[in-house]
């Protein structure tokens, strides 16, 4: 059983697939295996991935469908750890390294992400929260896990068949999931360091199904914040009305949907800091 698994879907990647492929398999940590699903490319990526020699590599084919990709990847996965990686991105040289070190010295920690670093169409660096606590709430407003710089014990999804990769959020399926394992307990980390380059593209799917990925991440907030209210009700039941209240005012177009989730983080911050 190798230390980790690096899932990578590939789906029409030959034009950066190699370089991909190439940051895995240099890295200073060496106790992996990278498995490639094809997902159904009709270019070049899977004479690419056949192409490579490396006795780390295991592929796997299948018809195209990203998230039962992803979730086959979970299954499929050997290793401690599953390492989330995209065929047209980079990894730092010693991401896999630091992530694994991260989560043996920090065992508590499920879900490990890292900072970004952008290339191509748009250049920069993608910085976000570290401590669980302000992950779990900033999930309110926005998502603020790399899916990419992932890595995530492998034991999460042996345990509990119910979780998975849910396509009924198509583009904002990884969002779900941080949701999903935030409610039932898991924890998380961000390492704040460069760990990824992530190359963006305005063909890419975040620019491309931008529309739907928002509608996805708007359904995933309100469901979010519904459990989240309870939860916060649960600590502090002097709350039940404000939140009628609230509720009332963003029903009748008193406040818009960006202010309420606001209150609501904020409330749940201060209950998640005053817990620790």
């Amino acid at each position: 059983m190798p230390a980790i698994t690096v899932l990578m879907p590939v789906y029409n990647a030959e034009v950066y697939l190699e370089e991909a492929i190439k940051s895995v398999l240099e890295q200073s940590f060496n106790d992996f295996e990278l498995l490639i699903i094809n997902d159904g490319s009709t270019d070049d990526s899977l004479k690419i991935i056949e192409q490579q020699t490396d006795k780390r590599i295991r592929i796997i084919n299948k018809e195209n469908n990203f998230i039962e990709t992803l979730n086959l990847g979970l299954i499929k996965a050997n290793g401690e750890y599953i390492a989330r990686m995209d065929a047209d991105d980079r990894m730092h040289p010693e991401r896999l390294k630091k992530q694994y070190e991260f989560m043996k010295t920090n065992p508590d920690i499920d879900i490990c992400g890292t900072w970004a670093e952008t290339f191509g169409t748009f250049v920069g660096t993608v910085q976000t929260h570290s401590a669980h606590e302000e992950l779990i709430s900033a999930m309110l407003l926005y998502n603020p896990m790399f899916h990419s710089s992932i890595m995530m014990k492998k034991s999460i999804f042996d345990n509990d068949k119910s979780i998975f990769y849910d396509k009924n959020y198509p583009f904002a399926e990884d969002y779900k999931l941080w949701t999903l394992l935030a409610l039932k307990g898991f924890k998380f980390a961000n390492i704040p360091e460069v760990l990824l380059y992530y190359r963006t593209s305005i063909k890419q799917v975040t620019a491309t199904y931008e529309y739907e990925m928002n509608e996805s991440s708007l359904k995933i907030q309100i469901e979010y914040s519904e459990r989240i209210i309870r939860v916060i009700i649960k600590t502090e039941e002097r709350l039940y009305f404000f939140f009628q209240v609230l509720i009332e005012l963003y029903n009748n177009r008193l406040m818009d949907f960006k202010q309420k989730q606001t209150i609501i983080y904020f409330l749940y911050k201060k209950l998640l800091f005053a817990q620790v």
